[in-house]
This record gives structure tokens, C-alpha cells and sequence, in this order.
């Protein structure tokens, strides 16, 4: 059955962006999608799926959007040297903080409210007191980088809290990890150090910890190699240690050893199964690796869709959703068997050069795990998917609109 869309026409938007808004995050959900092509993100309630404001940007390509804090979110804006702060209770752009390089994207740090957001062009990351939304140090090199892998020009991955005083900067150019510390002195001022760096066969996407651990677990850590088919590097999971200050390398595990395949591999992120003994990561080609951690072997590969990016993992109802960046439709896996469910349309266009179908952004009601919330990026429409038909049952249409990447606040 054909879903109607929820139509939001550009009159609308331009009147909502006029209105002071009454219904504020703290009663209701929020989803948050930026509008790169637009400079806007959109604020959504997902449980209603209506438009709850458009929010204009300050700064450029606005792509990221992170918490940083009860009170707000940060909007990275990739072609602005700073980043807009949203306040989560009025949903309006209340601050604008100035940065010395542009920004990729953010991490935040709950048990010392201070924020880390890396580079776009140089491989660089700031830290950012988040009471007061200020720059309180920027370390990195101050050089142009140009990686040669998979993932693009961007000049650093995610950056990561290790600790709560500790963190990564991940160089895509020079294919490396570089730890460092935040030391606090006195009320207001910090000192940041560089303590080590750990080489990696290609460059980093993004760091993940292991779910709940307990023990020598808490120090040990995985990342997301995205590989160089150029040549001939295949995406890998690396496990490595944090002990004192250094970084220790654990083990590699290449999610190819052929030849004629890695021509068309990639990585992007990879998620942790509930168990927090297997690792789902989606490959460029099409297929979704399932790896066993504790054996660093592949144990299972899913057949999904091109551009396969993400894995969201649904607990409650031991189910995966992979979404594929280039294709049209998102893959249901049940995490029981590591085996795909069946395949959901969600997109009537493929990925141009430039745009990709699917969000970098789903997530699932946690009060109501039946229904899934993504985005058909490149159709302009927010989607939520009822996860008992496994088919869209509703969806916002927002005309000449590209969603692509956000936060939901539930």
C-alpha cells in the first residue's frame, strides 16, 4: 500500500520560520535534521511527525548535529569556521561560537561537559567548555591534508573521549591516531597534551568502545578502517588498548584478502551487536560483515545495499537496520541469525554524485520500539518505519529539502 506523505510546502516553512514556537523539546521529541543545501536544520516530532520549526543557520553546509549538554545542541556547519548552538527547550539558534578551522563534526563529554570537533581541511580538533561555549584550546597540525583512501577529503574522522580526560584526533591523511589529555587548572583554564600516536593500515572513520564492559574491557577499543582500493587495502576492524598514555595495538582484521574485491570496498561506521561480542560493518559494495571480536574473524556477510553505511541495532526486538547511502531501499537484519529479513523502498531516486539516498541519522522510539525513524535524503522526506509491517507508514515531505544528518532528542 502506497503511504501519502505528510506535504510541507515552502510557504509553510517560510511561515513557520516567522512564528514563535509554544511547544518546546522538553514536552515533546525532537528530531533534529540539517538541511545542507538549505542552511537550516529541521525540528520534527517524531511520535506526531510534525514539523515543530525551521531553523536558519548562521553558518554554511550545516551537516553534523550533536548534543553538547542537557540544554543544546551543536550544528556543525562544514563551510563556516564555527558552529550554531540550538537551545533544546525553544528550538532556536541562541549562539554562534567561533572556531579557528572548519569544523567536521562533534563529540561530547558528559562527565567533564567539554566538547571536542575536529577538521574539515586540516587535521586539527578544538575543545570547547560547553557551561560557557568557549574554545578553551585547539590542537592538531595547522596543514592542508589530502588523504588518498576511501571516505573522501575530509581531513580527520570522528573525534572520540577515551576517558574523561582523554581523547583522539583521528589524521586521515597520515593514517594515525594521536591521543591526548585535557588537564584542568584551577575554575577556567585548561592545558591540552599530546601524549601518543598509533599507526593504522588506512584511515579511521570513527572509534568504538565496548558495550557495558567491565574490567580490562573499559581500555580496550575498536576502529573503522576504511581502506584504500587504490591500493589494494581492504577495510579493517583494528583492536587497540589504552594503557597509561600510550596506545597499544591488539590485532587487525581486513574484511578482504582478495584482490578483485577490495577495488570496491569502503567502510564507514560499524555498530555493536547487543551481545557486545559481534560487530556489524556495512562495505561500500554492498554487504554488511558480521565480525566475532573476541576471534577477529568474520563469521557471517549479509548481502545489502550499495553505499551500505550504518547498522542501527534495535534491542527490544533483536532486529538491525542497515542503511545503504546509494540505493533505494534500507535492509532488515535479524540479529539472532546474523541473516537478512527482507529489503525496505524508501527512496524513489538513486544517489547523484554529491547527494546520498539515506540519512547518516535513524533511530527507534525507546518508548515504542515498533516504529524506526530515518530520512530518503535525497527525496526530501523524514520516514518512520513500522517495524512490525516493515514497511514506511508515515512519512514528512519537506520540498527541496536534503536531511542528512541530525539528532533525536527523546
Amino acid at each position: 500500500m502506497r503511504i501519502s506523505p505528510i506535504k510541507v510546502t515552502n510557504l509553510f516553512i517560510a511561515v513557520l520560520a516567522l512564528v514563535n514556537v509554544n511547544v518546546t523539546s522538553a514536552s515533546v521529541p525532537v528530531g533534529y535534521y540539517s538541511d545542507k543545501i538549505n542552511d537550516r536544520v529541521i525540528a520534527f516530532n517524531p511520535r506526531t511527525m510534525d514539523v515543530l520549526n525551521i531553523i536558519s543557520t548562521n553558518g554554511a553546509s550545516p551537516y553534523p548535529i550533536d548534543n553538547a549538554g542537557d540544554k543544546q545542541v551543536y550544528v556543525t556547519t562544514r563551510a563556516s569556521k564555527s558552529l550554531d548552538v540550538i537551545d533544546k527547550e525553544s528550538m532556536q539558534l541562541v549562539e554562534t561560537i567561533h572556531l579557528s578551522h572548519y569544523p567536521r563534526s562533534v563529540t561530547y563529554n558528559s562527565t567533564n561537559k567539554l566538547a571536542i570537533v575536529s577538521g574539515v581541511r586540516k587535521p586539527v580538533t578544538s575543545v570547547i567548555e560547553t557551561k560557557t561555549n568557549r574554545v578553551v584550546g585547539v590542537v592538531g597540525e595547522e596543514m592542508l591534508a589530502r588523504p588518498t583512501g576511501f571516505g573522501g577529503g575530509l581531513a580527520t574522522g570522528h573525534p572520540f573521549w577515551l576517558t574523561e580526560d582523554k581523547f583522539l584526533l583521528l589524521d586521515r591523511e597520515k593514517r594515525k591516531i594521536d591521543l591526548y589529555r585535557v588537564n584542568k587548572l584551577g575554575t577556567d583554564n585548561y592545558t591540552v597534551d599530546y601524549l601518543y600516536t598509533l599507526d593504522v593500515p588506512s584511515s579511521v572513520h570513527h572509534i568504538m568502545s565496548v558495550p557495558k564492559a567491565t574490567g580490562f574491557q573499559k581500555d580496550l577499543f575498536y576502529a573503522v578502517a576504511e581502506g584504500a582500493p587504490k591500493e589494494g587495502i581492504a577495510p579493517a576492524i583494528v583492536a587497540f588498548e589504552l594503557s597509561g598514555d600510550q596506545l597499544y595495538h591488539s590485532n587487525t582484521l581486513f574484511l578482504s584478502s582478495d584482490e578483485e574485491t577490495v577495488g570496491g570496498m569502503g567502510a564507514h561506521h560499524a555498530s555493536f551487536h547487543p551481545d557486545g561480542v559481534h560487530i556489524y560493518v556495512g562495505s561500500n559494495e554492498g554487504q554488511t560483515f558480521v565480525v566475532n571480536r573476541t576471534e577477529m574473524r568474520v563469521v557471517n556477510t549479509i548481502e545489502t545495499g550499495k553505499g551500505n553505511g550504518h547498522t542501527t541495532m534495535i534491542p527490544g526486538r533483536m532486529l538491525a537496520v542497515s542503511t545503504n547511502h546509494s540505493d533505494t531501499f534500507m535492509t532488515v537484519i535479524d540479529l539472532n541469525t546474523h541473516k537478512k529479513l527482507t529489503d525496505i523502498e524508501v527512496s524513489q531516486l538513486s544517489a547523484s554524485a554529491s547527494n546520498k539516498t539515506q540519512s547518516h541519522t535513524s533511530s527507534f522510539d525507546p518508548k515504542n520500539d515498533r516504529y524506526f525513524y530515518t530520512a530518503a535524503s535525497n527525496d526530501g522526506s523524514i520516514l518512520e518505519i513500522d517495524l512490525e509491517t516493515l514497511s514506511v507508514s508515515r512519512q514528512i515531505t519537506l520540498n527541496g529539502s536534503y536531511p542528512i544528518q541530525g539528532v533525536y532528542v527523546w
